[in-house]
Parts: structure tokens; sequence; C-alpha cells
């Protein structure tokens, strides 16, 4: 049953409101005709009535799918091939024109993929008609029904149905829309089972200049039982997160196969407080649908148990505790990906970009530029010091989004001491992108290492930064993450020296399965491993080569590119050149050689051995990271071996 109250005075701007203002008073009374206003709204196609009734056997029943909300609805093929399907509006003109009006304006100005397309309107006496694609496998609540163990939809496909519709509301959270309908009857299938949401009549539009994740109170309560927000039908509080909590039940369908509906639960109980038991008690198993495989599956059963998780936390109350939609969608992706932590830390904030205006004082303090962005300096509200991650505007917009969300995928779900902590990020829908980590005082180790302002750093200090840098590797390595730009410049410092590695665009997935990822070489020329240049084959034993290559430049305080007579060549072929030739006092610092400390030029040319072993070609020759890290530690202890990476 539908809750269904419409007050004129209530806060919320409907769709009418916002047509108005953007079509110069389209809808200038109540009471103009239906043909009037469709042909004030210059971006839709009008179809003919005789057009559609002659693609409908003039409607006949043969061609009826059914009635649906305030709409029945109709079949159709169109002499181009397109399948149509025609929803026709004949009750109280003023109310569902209002809401037909809605829904075409909506479309219009936001086409989206996961989002139903209209093809064009019509009119026909006292109905109004709106003319959408046919997605011919109906709805999701019809495919949850069956009790048809051979057609119920597989976990696989449930899982891609929630990650479409969660793309699709973050859309229109992001551009102030407000669904207000979220159910599984209003998610249509496609031939491919690909997710569509449908039947917008009821959303509507933040007033402009409101923030997006902003609650409003109003009297204007509508929705559907059973998925609609305790908060916005106790207390009238109206924003995104109500859309986030019917996702929520949403999800709980998906998991179990029962419509929220045919949850029977007592006064005190809802679908929220049933599933936090639930999980408390590790019996999140009794409300799966068996017919899932889970139980034969282990993968299936940890997606289920994470998603079921991330159900609650898009249902908690007060609603402020919930996810935006955009963290929902980064949740469901990292499972996708078998990270299952469902974590509310581990949702991003979002951040507005007038709020890192104000963080840094306009931009007015760059701390650096890179080939992707710009970086400054800022401090939030609560006084966090942060570095402020700015993509070039002027850069190609697919490779922005690319390394923006390369590096959000990356940290959300990895934390580490010695990584850098992200903070959060802007809208991915933002025509400005931009990352906000921590700040890390101290600078980079090229700064340390190769600048002459800059104190020299201690041999111990060095020592140490190369155990933190292999302990953040091993941590990725484990995690099946290849960093693919490990280089000094990407080694943050703090005021104790301790190591933050940075920088994870290029970083990439390595999937348990796989022993190597094809793509195309990034990175700095002196620090890429030859084999994945000439290869393009990329691996853990990649980073090892540009750990290497750190390794060489803590040793002997050079860049990572030397000039050599008249030629250019790499720090590694030089180093490597040298130890052969058993001139290790050419790679060393000088300086090092002046403390005539036995103990010390032991364990550099320890290290010195281990960095040659870390670019030996091919790949197959070096260590891992960890065997790397190893050493390492049994250096710093003087209790190292080369036995364990031989």
């Amino acid at each position: 049953m539908s809750l269904l109250f419409h007050h004129s005075l209530s806060i919320p701007m409907t769709f009418i409101d916002c047509l108005m203002r953007m079509r110069c008073n389209l809808f200038e009374g109540c009471f103009t005709s239906t043909s009037d206003t469709f042909q004030k709204q210059s971006k839709w196609k009008i179809l003919p009535y005789k057009k559609l009734a002659k693609v409908t056997d003039n409607f006949d029943q043969s061609h009826c799918l059914g009635k649906r909300g305030f709409a029945t609805e109709y079949y159709g093929k169109l002499a181009d091939g397109r399948e149509i399907t025609i929803q026709c509006f004949n009750e109280d003109k003023h109310h569902i024109l209002q809401q037909f009006i809605s829904e075409t304006t909506i479309l219009n100005y936001l086409p989206h993929k996961n989002i139903v397309s209209i093809y064009g309107c019509a009119s026909h006496h006292e109905e109004s008609m709106l003319v959408h694609e046919y997605l011919s496998n109906g709805n999701l609540a019809a495919h949850l029904k069956t009790e048809d163990e051979n057609t119920t939809l597989p976990w696989l496909t449930r899982f891609d149905v929630a990650i479409d519709i969660a793309n699709a509301l973050d859309y229109l959270h992001y551009n102030g829309i407000i669904h207000r309908n979220v159910k599984s009857s209003n998610i249509l299938l496609d031939v491919n089972f690909s997710a569509k949401l449908a039947n917008l009549h009821l959303s509507c539009k933040l007033p402009d200049g409101v923030p997006v994740y902003a609650a409003h109170v109003t009297n204007d309560i509508i929705g559907t039982c059973g998925y609609i927000d305790p908060d916005y039908l106790t207390k009238g509080q109206l924003s995104v997160k109500n859309d986030v909590y019917s996702f929520g039940v949403v999800l709980c369908e998906l998991l179990s196969s029962k419509l929220a509906k045919s949850w029977v639960l007592n006064e005190e109980d809802d679908l929220a407080t049933l599933l936090r038991t639930k999980i408390e008690k590790q019996a999140v198993v009794e409300l799966l649908d068996p017919r899932l495989d889970f139980q034969s599956n282990h993968k299936i059963k940890r997606m289920m148990t994470a998603t079921a998780e991330l159900a609650l936390l898009c249902m908690q109350c007060p609603q402020e505790l919930r996810p935006s939609m955009e963290q929902v969608l980064e949740i469901l992706k990292g499972i996708k990906q078998g990270r299952h932590e469902t974590n509310a830390t581990k949702a991003l904030k979002i951040f507005h970009h007038g709020e890192l205006e104000e963080a840094t004082n306009n931009f007015d303090t760059c701390l650096g530029k890179g080939g992707y962005g710009t970086v400054y300096y800022g401090k939030l509200k609560d006084g966090r010091e942060v570095a402020i991650k700015c993509f070039h505007e002027e850069s190609e917009t697919e490779k922005i989004i690319e390394q923006f969300m390369k590096e959000t995928e990356v940290l959300v779900w990895l934390q580490h001491k010695n990584l850098v902590l992200l903070y959060g990020r802007t809208s991915r829908h933002s025509n400005k992108h931009m990352l906000v980590y921590e700040y890390i005082s101290n600078g980079t180790l090229s700064k340390h290492l190769h600048d002459s302002s800059c104190d020299k750093l201690p041999w111990h200090t060095r020592l140490n930064i190369a155990i933190e840098t292999a302990t953040a590797l091993v941590y990725l390595h484990d995690s099946g993450i290849i960093h693919r730009d490990v280089k000094g410049s990407n080694i943050l410092l703090d005021e104790n020296f301790t190591v933050k590695v940075a920088d994870f665009g290029f970083s990439r997935y390595l999937p348990d399965y796989a022993t190597h990822v094809s793509t195309i070489p990034v990175g700095t020329r002196a620090y890429i491993d030859p084999d994945y240049y000439e290869s393009g084959r990329v691996c853990d034993k990649s980073d090892v080569y540009s750990f290497g290559v750190v390794l060489f430049e803590l040793i002997s305080s050079n860049s990572p590119s030397l000039v050599e007579g008249t030629d250019y060549v790499t720090l590694a072929q030089f180093a490597k050149r040298k130890i052969l030739n058993k001139e290790l006092n050419a790679v060393v610092d000088p300086s090092f050689w002046f403390g005539v400390d036995r103990n010390m030029m032991e364990m550099i040319t320890a290290v010195a051995e281990l960095a040659f072993q870390c670019v030996q070609c091919p790949k197959v020759l070096r260590p891992s990271m960890k065997q790397v890290l190893e050493t390492l530690e049994g250096i710093s202890k003087g209790t190292w071996g080369f036995n364990q990476i031989t």
C-alpha cells in the first residue's frame, strides 16, 4: 500500500516548481490543457495518439502489461523497431499531470544508463500518456517472487542489479533529486538483466542552493509501506538519505527473495532491528534465500554477508548515520572485488568544493605539482591539516576520473600506518575532482635526498625509511595491489621521519589467480621495471624493481637518472655496473665513508647487495617484497643473511 499525502505548503520543491523556474512558467496555471503543456516541453517528442493506438491494437487488453501505481501500462512496437511501454494516466488530471511532468522533466535533463529512457509524450481527451523504453525482463519484484528454483535470479546477477540501482540513485542525488519511491517493482530489467530505475513520478528536487545531504522537515509524506524511512514517516525528515533507507530494504529483498510486505514483524520490531539481531547472533544465513548457492560457495556467502551488513548501514536511524549513495556504491564495488569490509568508517566523506575552498583560503598555498594535478595545503574546520590534490582540468576527462577513482578505490579499503590516509574526496560527478589527504609535514624522500637546502639524512634514518616503505609494499601486495609508481617523490615523511607511501593513481588490483596484469607501462622511466616496460606485463616484482632503485637512492643520495659522460643512464644501470666491477665506493654517498664506522659500512654494503638483487632481470631472479623486508630487518638488527632470498 502506498502512502500518498500531498500538502500545498510542504517545504520540498516538487519538480513542477523546478519546471516552472527552468522553463519560463511552463505549468502556467494548473488548468492548462495537457496538449498545451506538451507543446511547451520543447525537448520532448510529441507522439500522435493514433500512432500509439495503432501499435497497441487500440489499447487492446492483449497489449496490457498491468496497472502500476497511477498508470495502466501497454506494450507496443514502433515502426522503427523500438519496443515501448505506454503509461496511461487517466485519474485526477491536476494531480497526475503534476507527477507526469515531474518524470518527463527529470528524465529529459538527466539521461542515465540506469534510468529508464523516455521516448515521448501523448494526450487524448482526459488521458496523459508517457512513452518510454520497454524492458523485456519486467520488474525486479516479479523475479524475486518466483518460487521456481530454475528461474530465480542467481546471486551475482542480483548483486549487479544492486550496483546498477546504486549508480542511478547516486546520479540523482548528486543532482539534488530524491526519488522517494525506491522499491523492487520500480526496478526494471532489460534483456541482459541490466537494471534501470523507473517511475520518478513522486520525485522531488531540493531547493536551489540547499546542500544535497541536508534534511528538510515536511508534511508531504510519500512512499510505499515497507520501504519508507522511519525518520521521514514519523519526523517528516526529507533528504536523500530516505532513498538510502529504501535501497537497504531492496538489498534485503535481493538477499532473501522476500518482498518487504511479506516480512512478518511484530509492532516493536522493524526490518532493521531484525537484521541487526541476526548479524549480532551470526545467524544472518537464516535470512538468505537457500536457492542462491551460498551453502556450497564460500565466496558467495561472504558477499551476501557483507551485503547484509551494508543493508543494515543503509537502514540506520537517525538518518545521519547512513552512508551516502556514492559511498554505498563504493562499498558494493569493493565487495564485488573481494573486499568485504562494510564498516561506515570505510565510506569516504564527500567534500563539497566550497568546503575545500574555505579550508585552503581559496587554494593559496601550493605544496607541489605533478603530472595529473596540483597539491594544496588546507585546514578543515575540525582542525585537521590536509593536503588537497586537485586534478588538472585541462587533462582528458576520462583519464582524470580514472586516476581520481583509482586512488579512492585503493585507499578506501586499505589502511596502514605507512600509507597516507585519505580523508575524503569531491563527488565523482563534480566538475572539479579533488582528493583530501592527511597533511605530511616533512615533504618527500626525494626532497631530503636531492635538495641541497635539506640536512643530509643520517644512515639509521635512511635504513628505517627503507624498512617502513617495504612494510607498506608488503601490505599492498598481500592485499592484491601493485603500486606501479614506487619512487622517492611518492614516499612522504612526517615530522618524525615516519614513512607514508602516497599516490595510488597508477595502482592495479592483481587477483589471486593471476600472475600478472597486462597493461600499458606507466610511471617514471628511471624506476620502471625493464621487463614490464618491454612486455606490458606488470606484477608485484615490478614494484620490487622500483624499490631497488629507491634503495640505491638511499645509499648514494643520487637522482634516479644520471649523466655519465655524454649519456644519460639510470641509477640502477650505473649501480649494477659498478658493483659487478667491485667499485661499490662509486655508488655509496662519499660522506658515509668519512665516519669509518665499520658496522655502518657493512650495513650499507648489505643494502647495496639487496638493491642489486631487486633490480635483476628477468624478474624471476628478484626476491619478493616480503623477503626484502625480512632482509632489511635482519640488516638493521645485525643478523642478516642472503640465503633466504637467493
